[in-house]
This record gives C-alpha cells, structure tokens and sequence, in this order.
C-alpha cells in the first residue's frame, strides 16, 4: 500500500459507507457518461472512495442499504465540502458476463438485482468490471472542497492534494478478508 495518494473513485455515498464499514468487498463498474476516451478504464490499483449524492436511487438497493441510504439523506452537508474516509487496494479484475453469477456474490455488494440488470444492459458491448476490494479506514475523515474538477459522471478524479495513509487500518480481519475474497473468486471464476 502507498504512503500517500490523490487518485480517488466515484461512488455513491451508500456504498463508500458500506465499504468503510466492512460489509461491502466488491465495486461493479461500466463507467459514467464522462469518461475519458468515452469508456471506463481500471487505471489504478489504489485510490481513496469519493462519495457522490448525485444518482443514488432506493429503488436500485437491498432493503438494508435503502435504511443506510434514509439516513444518509437525513443528514445535512455541507454541500461544497467532501469528506474522504476510506481507501482502496484491488486486489482482483475480473470481467463478468453472467447476471447469475454476480447476483450470487450479492452479499459483497448493497445493489439489488435490479441494479446489475441495469449494469449489465448499459452499454452492452463493453465489459462490466468486478473489482475484489481490501478496503482501509482513514484514522480521521479528511474534508476537502468541492471542486469543479470532481463532479460530473466520470469514475476517476485527482485530488487537489495527496492525502497520507499513515494509520489507515483493514475494516475486517485478514481472515474475514481472505475467506470473502476467495468465496467471490470461486463463484466469478465458474
């Protein structure tokens, strides 16, 4: 793992919660509208979760996420500002072709069926990614401004500052971590 970063990734905030508290191991991803060169490319193995608002329908999650979902949405924010609390190491890229599979590793992940249909269907000549995540927590929550640079529909961003690692620390076990990612594995890899 890095020192420092200032890469980050997009994702609704339900999900980067649900990936700061260990409940969530795997990132699903085809790409935003804005990606540079018109399609999603995984170009980095590390990077620090950005929550976005923008996008997150109730209609697209589990029960239990839709509960994370309303309460997130009661909170109030500051809506210039951004709050960094987690950071990625892929451990795995893979590329699925099959709903079945994907929806059978669903308990890695907050989206409902519906949602991976609807993955699976946008742009279906280009490949859906299943990332295998180790995801750390930040000691503290670093806040940064909002800048124009890291809204619209696009997955990656630079930071305007690098942020450091020092004290991150596994959201679960190492044998939590190995046990779910080698389940995901074995079922993705069928």
């Amino acid at each position: 793992m890095k020192l420092e970063n200032n890469r980050a990734f997009k994702e609704w905030k339900v999900a980067c919660d649900e990936m700061r508290d260990g409940r969530q191991t795997v990132l699903i991803r085809k790409g935003g509208i804005s990606e540079e060169n018109g399609v999603f490319e995984m170009t980095e193995r590390e990077f620090f979760l950005l929550p976005t608002y923008e996008h997150q329908k109730s209609s697209l999650l589990k029960p239990d996420a839709v509960k994370k979902l309303e309460q997130i949405q009661a909170v109030s924010r500051n809506p210039n500002e951004i709050a960094i609390e987690s950071y990625v190491v892929v451990e795995e890229i893979l590329t699925c072709v099959s709903e079945d599979k994907l929806n059978s590793i669903a308990d890695e992940f907050p989206w409902n069926e519906e949602y991976v249909k609807m993955r699976f269907d946008f742009n279906p000549y280009d490949p859906l990614y299943v990332l295998l995540l180790r995801v750390y927590r930040l000691p503290n929550a670093v806040t940064l401004p909002l800048i124009k640079d890291y809204i619209g529909c696009k997955s990656w961003v630079t930071l305007e500052r690098s942020i450091s690692l020092q004290d991150a620390q596994p959201v679960i076990s190492d044998a939590e971590h190995i046990k779910r990612r080698d389940s995901a594995l074995e079922i993705l890899k069928r």
